[in-house]
């Protein structure tokens, strides 16, 4: 097929050739499942189609695709890498691009032309009674009025191109937003770099280094020039975005060891000086600072973990504006537009929303609410957000019309993002991977623990459900997230989800596994695959459990955080303020408290125990703390101890863990049996540009 047809069918995915959009096929063309694919990927994915079961080798694909002296072959891997995890294609198993050892690729899937619906306007159809008079009119008056005729039917072909070039200029638009093709690298530093800023000469890049090996962070300054890097010899716990007071100096929240959390002022130009501290602070925010007027607008929290918000003019002492309320797991992401202020929170374990404030003491209203974690937001242009979801691509989001475009597949890796004129600068993570290892016990007590490779591939495998016969996790390792059955080193894949679909739990219910998508819960079988849409949708989840053959669920409702349960087939509370729900023996819970670190023990008989065990669920993860039949295990974090809480006897046993530190624990039946380690990786500061 050398010509092809404006729209056609690949496989599962509907591909609008022109522009390079991909919705799944069977839907409606929207901005809720339209991929929009970077200019290299789209040139290449319309040279496959162009040569279907012809095997292409990787300088063909080098000569036609790239332009003079860019395509190597590492460059044409990491694009057909890109294709087939947008496409949802197994390399083992291929669907759509099949790799001949030494020799190149070949397109599989086969190309159908699909024709869109065309509905015309109702204006283009006459009465019956009218199509019948024209129908029986005789000749003579025909002869004596043809220009009845010739206007009717002119009418009729002008209506019906107009609405056909309705119907395409809607499905085959092109995007707002020139997506960008490039990610140009400014800092290749040993280490992990966050939080880049420019300063006003756009000379030098700003931002926070973290040396190898190392727990502490400086400010470096990277000239843009000659690329030489100047490290800040003060070091810091925690350091929150820089922010500059002046063309001089910049104002930033830091946590230096042993001195708390402080606001502080440090010249950079022309010579860098000692950083002067102004403000105390409780907690070091990552984005929650902004100028208002003559003054400097900020949020933190207090012992309660409050949300407050502050104000302090420079020379004078930080004064306390209000308090918000709201049941917020973390707010630490502000923007400001004239006296609006924009807040991003967490809002559960699983999404995050976004508010507005109108300042000095309004109430915090909610603008939208998005089915999964946002983890950055910056301004893209007076009334447009530049989003960085996690494990998403860039998303343009329009704050009065609440529509959003999303920028492709290359910037899904990028976050901290600063829009800059004809470039956006970045926090690019490369080569974050997770793996899961099972946890052997010890030989004795002297000895160490061993961790054996229970899942581990060149992708992020996480979020497991051990069940007593099988157990189910999430790998990417077929492209984005899907769910996994395990068989050994032939693990099954279950689904094909989309690279917009975040699965935020897996739990067994019965003999099935329940999935939460976005937000959303649905039921997936392991024997036939099928994955439907549970009946109860709470509209804004927090956790599931699965205790006796029961549905248990913690919810955020107008009254609060409330504990759910289905019987027959219709919700019944059953606890208030709860966050979070464990199984516990003889058909008890454990709830986690949205206002208290205290765990408590819901009884059958529902009587209410507090346990002598403290997770506060802002500083953790839900897959940073279990419970079975011996006993609560969690993390601390800050200590980096792994805690157990004994059943039988009550004591706490605390565990210096000198092994890497892991993201996420599970149980194994009697205690800690699997856990999901990172990768050592670094990050770098990047452009993010349009090449063409």
């Amino acid at each position: 097929m050398s010509n092809l047809d404006p729209v056609v069918q690949i496989g599962d995915w509907y591909y609008q050739v022109i522009y390079g959009q991909l919705w799944p096929a069977g839907a409606q063309p929207s901005t809720d499942h339209m991929i929009r694919l970077e200019p290299r990927l789209h040139s290449l994915l319309n040279f496959f189609l162009q040569n279907p079961d012809v095997l292409l080798a990787k300088d063909t694909l080098i000569e036609k695709v790239w332009p003079a002296d860019e395509g190597t072959d590492a460059a044409v891997m990491r694009a057909v890498g890109a294709l087939r995890k947008l496409l949802g294609d197994d390399v083992r198993t291929p669907s759509y691009i099949a790799t001949v050892s030494k020799k190149g690729y070949c397109w599989l899937a086969k190309i159908q032309p699909v024709s869109l619906p065309v509905s015309l306007p109702a204006t283009t159809s006459l009465p019956a009674d009218e199509y019948q008079q024209f129908a029986v009119v005789d000749d003579n008056i025909a002869q004596q009025r043809p220009w009845r005729f010739i206007a009717v039917t002119a009418l009729s072909i002008l209506v019906g191109c107009a609405s056909l070039a309705f119907i395409l200029a809607k499905y085959t638009a092109a995007p707002l937003v020139k997506l960008p093709d490039t990610i140009a690298p400014i800092s290749a530093l040993s280490g992990q770099e966050y939080w880049p800023v420019l300063n006003a000469a756009q000379t030098q890049v700003i931002y926070q280094h973290k040396a190898p090996d190392s727990k502490l962070s400086n400010w470096s300054i990277q000239d843009l020039t000659d690329l030489r890097v100047t490290h800040l010899p003060q070091l810091y716990q925690q350091i929150s975005q820089a922010l500059w007071q002046d063309e001089q100096r910049i104002l930033f929240r830091a946590n230096k060891p042993g001195q708390g959390c402080f606001f502080y002022s440090q010249q950079l130009q022309p010579v860098v000086s000692e950083p002067i501290s102004l403000w105390p602070c409780h907690k070091v925010l990552p984005q929650a600072t902004v100028r208002w007027q003559d003054s400097w607008l900020w949020l933190d929290t207090d012992l309660k973990n409050q949300v407050q918000l502050w104000l302090a003019k420079p020379g004078s002492e930080a004064q306390l504006l209000q308090t918000l309320s709201g049941g917020w797991r973390a707010v630490q992401h502000i923007l400001i537009s004239d006296d609006t202020l924009y807040l991003l929170a967490q809002e559960t374990q699983n999404n995050s929303i976004l508010l507005k404030l109108a300042l000095p003491d309004g109430t915090p209203e909610q603008v939208m609410r998005f089915p999964f974690i946002v983890s950055h937001f910056s301004w893209w242009d007076e009334t447009q957000l530049l989003l960085a979801p996690q494990s998403q691509e860039l998303q343009i989001l329009d704050i009065n019309s609440l529509n959003w475009q999303g920028l492709g597949a290359l910037t899904r890796d990028l976050t901290q993002t600063v829009r800059y004129p004809g470039q956006v600068l970045a926090t690019q993570f490369l080569d974050y991977t997770t793996d899961i290892f099972q946890l052997k016990p010890k030989a004795s007590d002297d000895s160490n623990a061993i961790f054996v490779p229970w899942h581990v591939s060149n992708r992020s495998e996480r979020l497991l459900a051990v069940a007593e016969q099988q157990t189910a996790f999430v790998s990417e390792r077929a492209g984005h997230s899907q769910i996994w059955l395990e068989q050994g080193r032939d693990s099954i894949q279950l689904t094909r989800l989309n690279e917009d679909q975040q699965v935020q739990q897996l739990l067994w219910h019965g003999k099935s596994l329940l999935v939460l998508i976005n937000s959303e819960l649905y039921r997936l079988e392991p024997q036939s695959s099928a994955l439907t849409l549970y009946p109860l949708q709470p509209d804004n989840p927090g956790r599931y459990a699965s205790c006796q053959g029961r549905l248990y669920w913690t919810e955020l409702t107008d009254d609060g955080w409330q504990l759910f349960t289905e019987t027959d087939n219709k919700k019944q509370l059953v606890h208030k303020g709860a966050v979070d729900v464990r199984c516990a023996p003889q058909q008890a819970l454990v709830l986690q408290q949205n206002e208290s670190d205290s765990l408590l023990l819901l009884s059958a008989d529902g009587t209410v125990t507090t346990l002598p065990v403290l997770i506060d669920w802002r500083k953790q993860t839900a897959e940073q703390w279990f419970v079975d039949d011996t006993g609560i295990y969690w993390q601390e974090n800050e200590n980096r101890t792994v805690n157990a809480y004994s059943w039988s006897d009550g004591t706490i046993m605390r565990e210096a863990w000198t092994s890497a530190w892991p993201v996420a624990i599970y149980s194994g039946g009697h205690g800690i049996g699997y856990v999901v380690r990172p990768r050592p990786h670094d990050t770098d500061i990047v452009w993010l540009q349009n090449r063409r």
